[in-house]
Protein backbone atom coordinates (compact mmCIF):
# COMPACT_ATOMS: atom_id res chain seq x y z
CA UNK A 1 0.00 0.00 0.00
CA UNK A 2 1.44 3.39 -1.00
CA UNK A 3 1.50 6.41 1.29
CA UNK A 4 -1.67 7.94 -0.17
CA UNK A 5 -3.53 4.69 0.40
CA UNK A 6 -2.32 4.57 3.99
CA UNK A 7 -3.47 8.17 4.57
CA UNK A 8 -6.93 7.43 3.16
CA UNK A 9 -7.23 4.25 5.25
CA UNK A 10 -6.12 6.10 8.38
CA UNK A 11 -8.62 8.91 7.71
CA UNK A 12 -11.47 6.41 7.35
CA UNK A 13 -10.45 4.68 10.58
CA UNK A 14 -10.43 8.01 12.44
CA UNK A 15 -13.93 8.78 11.19
CA UNK A 16 -15.15 5.35 12.30
CA UNK A 17 -13.24 5.36 15.60
CA UNK A 18 -12.44 8.95 16.66
CA UNK A 19 -10.86 7.74 19.91
CA UNK A 20 -7.90 6.48 17.88
CA UNK A 21 -6.68 10.07 17.65
CA UNK A 22 -5.59 9.65 21.30
CA UNK A 23 -2.97 7.13 20.21
CA UNK A 24 -1.43 9.82 18.02
CA UNK A 25 -1.69 12.63 20.55
CA UNK A 26 -0.36 10.43 23.37
CA UNK A 27 2.44 8.88 21.34
CA UNK A 28 5.92 9.18 22.82
CA UNK A 29 7.04 11.30 19.85
CA UNK A 30 4.16 13.78 20.30
CA UNK A 31 4.70 14.02 24.04
CA UNK A 32 8.44 14.53 23.59
CA UNK A 33 7.80 17.41 21.17
CA UNK A 34 5.42 18.98 23.68
CA UNK A 35 7.95 18.48 26.49
CA UNK A 36 10.77 20.10 24.48
CA UNK A 37 8.47 22.99 23.60
CA UNK A 38 7.31 23.62 27.17
CA UNK A 39 10.57 22.88 29.01
CA UNK A 40 13.27 24.12 26.67
CA UNK A 41 15.91 24.50 29.38
CA UNK A 42 15.26 21.16 31.09
CA UNK A 43 17.38 18.05 30.68
CA UNK A 44 14.97 15.16 31.34
CA UNK A 45 17.67 12.50 30.83
CA UNK A 46 19.56 13.18 34.08
CA UNK A 47 19.91 9.79 35.71
CA UNK A 48 21.26 8.63 39.06
CA UNK A 49 22.09 5.16 40.35
CA UNK A 50 20.22 3.20 42.99
CA UNK A 51 23.20 3.65 45.32
CA UNK A 52 22.76 7.42 44.98
CA UNK A 53 19.51 7.00 46.90
CA UNK A 54 21.11 4.94 49.66
CA UNK A 55 24.58 3.43 49.49
CA UNK A 56 23.77 -0.12 50.55
CA UNK A 57 26.46 -2.79 50.80
CA UNK A 58 24.27 -5.73 51.77
CA UNK A 59 21.63 -7.43 49.65
CA UNK A 60 18.09 -6.05 49.49
CA UNK A 61 15.33 -8.64 49.73
CA UNK A 62 12.30 -8.18 47.45
CA UNK A 63 9.28 -10.12 48.64
CA UNK A 64 6.66 -10.62 47.33
CA UNK A 65 7.35 -10.52 43.60
CA UNK A 66 4.87 -12.15 41.25
CA UNK A 67 6.54 -11.96 37.81
CA UNK A 68 3.02 -11.27 36.47
CA UNK A 69 1.51 -8.78 34.05
CA UNK A 70 1.42 -5.19 35.22
CA UNK A 71 3.97 -5.68 37.98
CA UNK A 72 6.94 -3.42 38.62
CA UNK A 73 10.54 -4.45 38.09
CA UNK A 74 12.48 -5.99 40.97
CA UNK A 75 14.70 -2.89 40.92
CA UNK A 76 11.63 -0.64 41.24
CA UNK A 77 10.78 -2.35 44.52
CA UNK A 78 14.42 -2.07 45.60
CA UNK A 79 14.19 1.69 44.97
CA UNK A 80 11.05 1.97 47.12
CA UNK A 81 12.72 0.09 49.96
CA UNK A 82 15.89 2.18 49.74
CA UNK A 83 13.83 5.39 49.84
CA UNK A 84 12.06 4.17 52.98
CA UNK A 85 15.38 3.19 54.58
CA UNK A 86 17.02 6.51 53.66
CA UNK A 87 14.17 8.63 55.05
CA UNK A 88 13.59 6.34 58.04
CA UNK A 89 10.01 6.47 56.90
CA UNK A 90 7.17 6.31 59.37
CA UNK A 91 4.49 7.26 56.82
CA UNK A 92 4.26 5.96 53.23
CA UNK A 93 1.59 6.75 50.63
CA UNK A 94 1.07 5.31 47.18
CA UNK A 95 -1.38 5.88 44.35
CA UNK A 96 -2.30 2.66 42.56
CA UNK A 97 -2.52 -0.53 44.64
CA UNK A 98 -2.91 -3.26 42.00
CA UNK A 99 -1.91 -6.60 43.60
CA UNK A 100 -0.41 -4.79 46.58
CA UNK A 101 3.17 -5.84 45.80
CA UNK A 102 4.75 -2.42 46.27
CA UNK A 103 3.11 -1.59 49.58
CA UNK A 104 3.70 -5.16 50.83
CA UNK A 105 7.41 -4.78 50.06
CA UNK A 106 7.79 -1.61 52.13
CA UNK A 107 5.37 -2.54 54.92
CA UNK A 108 8.10 -4.19 57.01
CA UNK A 109 10.09 -0.93 56.96
CA UNK A 110 7.35 1.63 57.58
CA UNK A 111 5.04 2.12 60.55
CA UNK A 112 2.03 3.44 58.59
CA UNK A 113 1.35 2.57 54.94
CA UNK A 114 -1.51 3.99 52.87
CA UNK A 115 -2.46 2.89 49.37
CA UNK A 116 -5.21 4.46 47.24
CA UNK A 117 -7.04 2.78 44.36
CA UNK A 118 -10.41 2.86 42.66
CA UNK A 119 -12.87 0.65 44.54
CA UNK A 120 -13.90 -2.77 43.24
CA UNK A 121 -17.27 -1.30 42.30
CA UNK A 122 -15.64 1.50 40.29
CA UNK A 123 -13.34 -0.96 38.53
CA UNK A 124 -16.29 -3.21 37.67
CA UNK A 125 -18.25 -0.22 36.35
CA UNK A 126 -15.36 0.45 33.96
CA UNK A 127 -15.97 -2.97 32.42
CA UNK A 128 -12.87 -4.62 33.85
CA UNK A 129 -12.90 -8.40 34.30
CA UNK A 130 -13.71 -10.14 37.58
CA UNK A 131 -10.26 -11.75 37.65
CA UNK A 132 -8.64 -8.32 37.31
CA UNK A 133 -10.79 -6.78 40.04
CA UNK A 134 -10.33 -9.73 42.41
CA UNK A 135 -6.53 -9.59 42.06
CA UNK A 136 -6.38 -6.18 43.71
CA UNK A 137 -4.79 -6.09 47.20
CA UNK A 138 -3.83 -9.79 46.95
CA UNK A 139 -0.45 -9.30 48.69
CA UNK A 140 -1.38 -6.41 50.96
CA UNK A 141 -4.85 -7.14 52.31
CA UNK A 142 -3.55 -9.03 55.37
CA UNK A 143 -0.88 -6.48 56.29
CA UNK A 144 -1.96 -4.91 59.57
CA UNK A 145 -0.09 -1.63 59.04
CA UNK A 146 -1.49 -1.10 55.53
CA UNK A 147 -4.58 1.08 55.16
CA UNK A 148 -6.42 0.60 51.88
CA UNK A 149 -8.08 3.78 50.63
CA UNK A 150 -10.65 3.88 47.85
CA UNK A 151 -11.47 6.61 45.38
CA UNK A 152 -10.21 8.69 42.46
CA UNK A 153 -6.89 10.38 43.19
CA UNK A 154 -8.10 13.49 41.33
CA UNK A 155 -10.93 13.90 43.86
CA UNK A 156 -9.73 12.18 47.04
CA UNK A 157 -9.43 14.44 50.10
CA UNK A 158 -5.92 13.66 51.34
CA UNK A 159 -6.26 16.19 54.17
CA UNK A 160 -8.56 13.74 55.98
CA UNK A 161 -5.55 11.50 56.62
CA UNK A 162 -4.09 14.26 58.79
CA UNK A 163 -0.55 13.17 57.86
CA UNK A 164 2.43 14.06 55.76
CA UNK A 165 4.62 11.42 54.21
CA UNK A 166 8.28 10.47 54.04
CA UNK A 167 7.84 8.58 50.76
CA UNK A 168 5.09 9.06 48.16
CA UNK A 169 4.86 6.61 45.24
CA UNK A 170 2.72 7.63 42.25
CA UNK A 171 1.71 4.67 40.09
CA UNK A 172 -1.87 5.33 39.06
CA UNK A 173 -3.22 6.63 35.75
CA UNK A 174 -0.22 7.35 33.53
CA UNK A 175 -1.81 9.89 31.19
CA UNK A 176 -0.10 13.28 31.36
CA UNK A 177 -3.01 15.13 32.96
CA UNK A 178 -3.45 12.44 35.64
CA UNK A 179 0.27 12.38 36.50
CA UNK A 180 0.25 16.18 36.69
CA UNK A 181 -2.80 16.16 38.97
CA UNK A 182 -1.41 13.47 41.30
CA UNK A 183 1.95 15.23 41.46
CA UNK A 184 0.53 18.70 42.06
CA UNK A 185 -1.97 17.50 44.67
CA UNK A 186 0.47 15.33 46.62
CA UNK A 187 3.61 17.48 46.54
CA UNK A 188 2.43 19.54 49.57
CA UNK A 189 2.08 16.29 51.52
CA UNK A 190 5.80 15.55 51.52
CA UNK A 191 6.79 15.70 55.18
CA UNK A 192 10.12 17.51 54.93
CA UNK A 193 13.05 18.38 52.71
CA UNK A 194 14.29 14.84 53.31
CA UNK A 195 11.14 13.25 51.88
CA UNK A 196 11.14 11.51 48.50
CA UNK A 197 8.53 11.32 45.74
CA UNK A 198 8.74 8.48 43.21
CA UNK A 199 6.90 8.00 39.92
CA UNK A 200 6.57 4.64 38.22
CA UNK A 201 6.69 4.19 34.43
CA UNK A 202 8.63 7.40 33.83
CA UNK A 203 10.51 5.24 31.34
CA UNK A 204 9.12 2.98 28.61
CA UNK A 205 11.84 0.52 29.55
CA UNK A 206 14.99 0.98 31.59
CA UNK A 207 16.71 2.90 28.78
CA UNK A 208 13.96 4.97 27.13
CA UNK A 209 12.12 7.96 28.57
CA UNK A 210 8.31 7.87 28.61
CA UNK A 211 7.49 11.49 27.88
CA UNK A 212 3.76 11.13 28.54
CA UNK A 213 4.63 10.64 32.22
CA UNK A 214 7.61 12.99 32.36
CA UNK A 215 5.50 15.81 30.97
CA UNK A 216 3.03 15.35 33.84
CA UNK A 217 5.84 15.20 36.41
CA UNK A 218 7.47 18.45 35.32
CA UNK A 219 4.12 20.23 35.00
CA UNK A 220 3.16 19.13 38.51
CA UNK A 221 6.38 20.07 40.31
CA UNK A 222 7.15 23.77 40.99
CA UNK A 223 9.60 25.15 38.42
CA UNK A 224 12.25 25.98 41.01
CA UNK A 225 12.26 22.31 42.07
CA UNK A 226 12.87 20.84 38.60
CA UNK A 227 16.56 20.51 39.40
CA UNK A 228 15.65 17.88 41.99
CA UNK A 229 13.98 15.49 39.52
CA UNK A 230 16.04 12.52 38.32
CA UNK A 231 15.56 9.25 36.50
CA UNK A 232 16.86 6.21 38.37
CA UNK A 233 19.18 3.80 36.59
CA UNK A 234 18.05 0.17 36.08
CA UNK A 235 14.46 1.05 37.02
CA UNK A 236 11.36 2.45 35.33
CA UNK A 237 11.19 5.26 37.87
CA UNK A 238 11.84 8.96 38.34
CA UNK A 239 12.39 10.53 41.75
CA UNK A 240 12.14 13.91 43.41
CA UNK A 241 14.86 14.22 46.03
CA UNK A 242 16.15 17.48 47.49
CA UNK A 243 19.83 16.73 46.99
CA UNK A 244 22.41 17.75 44.45
CA UNK A 245 23.32 14.28 43.18
CA UNK A 246 25.97 13.39 40.64
CA UNK A 247 24.22 12.15 37.50
CA UNK A 248 24.88 10.81 34.03
CA UNK A 249 22.62 11.32 31.05
CA UNK A 250 20.57 8.30 30.05
CA UNK A 251 21.98 6.94 26.80
CA UNK A 252 20.51 3.85 25.18
CA UNK A 253 22.57 0.70 24.73
CA UNK A 254 25.65 1.78 26.66
CA UNK A 255 27.78 -1.01 28.04
CA UNK A 256 26.52 -2.06 31.50
CA UNK A 257 28.37 -0.33 34.32
CA UNK A 258 27.24 -2.92 36.85
CA UNK A 259 24.90 -5.88 37.17
CA UNK A 260 22.81 -7.62 39.82
CA UNK A 261 22.85 -11.02 41.46
CA UNK A 262 19.38 -12.44 42.13
CA UNK A 263 18.41 -15.51 44.16
CA UNK A 264 14.92 -16.80 43.34
CA UNK A 265 12.85 -18.82 45.83
CA UNK A 266 9.26 -19.85 45.14
CA UNK A 267 6.74 -19.13 47.90
CA UNK A 268 3.26 -20.68 47.85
Amino acid sequence: MNNLGKIIKAFILLIQKPHLINHILDSNESCEKEFRKQFQDVNPARQISLKSIYNFDDSISVMPFSFLSGSSLITDFVLLKLACIKTRATNYLEIGTWRGESVANVSSLVENCYTLNLSDEQLTALGLSKNYVDSHRFFSKEKKNVTHLFGDSKLFDFSQLNKKFDVIFIDGNHHTDAVESDTRRLFPYLKSCNSIMIWHDAKKDTEKIRYEVMLGIYRGIPTDKHKNIYLVENTLCAVYIEEDIKFKNLNCYEKPQHHFEIDVRVKV
